[in-house]
């Protein structure tokens, strides 16, 4: 008869709290970042406030990306606050896996916020003749929705990369090769 585990309970509940409060923390850092590249540091809540669709079609599709993207620091933050709780963890053992998790968040964000700020400002660049930022300061709808599909499209391509790395920073413990007769 299966048992039920509650450190592992424990684990999964640590793990989701972490994560609501840092995914809140970074769509709000990601939000002003993005907001203060595309309207060059002008009033933006302002904007939307006034019912500027454009801008918000643009802001929303990038937290969108960044939300799709940072979502993969949970798995690892998950793997090691779990490893924690199946044993009696020391103090020190505690604050290598609260820096190891923070180290993930950081590597994440970095990653993903400056992987989808890039990737948007090269492909306006290689549109040239479509000013994408000034028609969506324009409240050009059309080009605002053609934008944020552009960032969605970039971030779906980013998906399996960031999954990856975030995927690779989990500390594993030695690997090797079991050769068979």
């Amino acid at each position: 008869m299966p048992t039920f585990d509650l450190a592992s309970l424990a684990a999964g509940v640590v793990a989701y709290g972490v994560a609501v409060a840092l995914a809140v923390v970074l769509v709000f850092v990601t939000f002003r970042l993005h907001a203060a590249v595309l309207t060059n540091r002008r009033d933006e809540e302002r904007l939307l406030l006034a019912g500027h669709r454009s801008l918000a079609i643009s802001l929303g599709a990038s937290l969108l990306g960044q939300a799709i993207l940072l979502r993969h620091a949970v798995y690892p933050t998950m793997a090691v606050v779990r490893d924690l709780f199946l044993g009696r963890p020391s103090w020190a053992e505690l604050g290598r896996v609260v820096g190891q998790c923070a180290l993930f968040w950081v590597v994440v964000a970095v990653a993903s916020i400056a992987s989808v700020l890039l990737a948007a400002w090269l492909f306006t660049r290689m549109t040239g003749h479509l000013p994408e930022q000034e028609e969506i300061l324009k409240d050009n709808v059309a080009v605002a929705i053609f934008y944020a599909f552009v960032l969605l499209a970039i971030t779906a391509v980013l998906n399996e990369g960031i999954e990856d790395l975030s995927r690779s920073l989990i500390p594993y413990g030695p690997t090797g090769t079991i050769e068979l007769p």
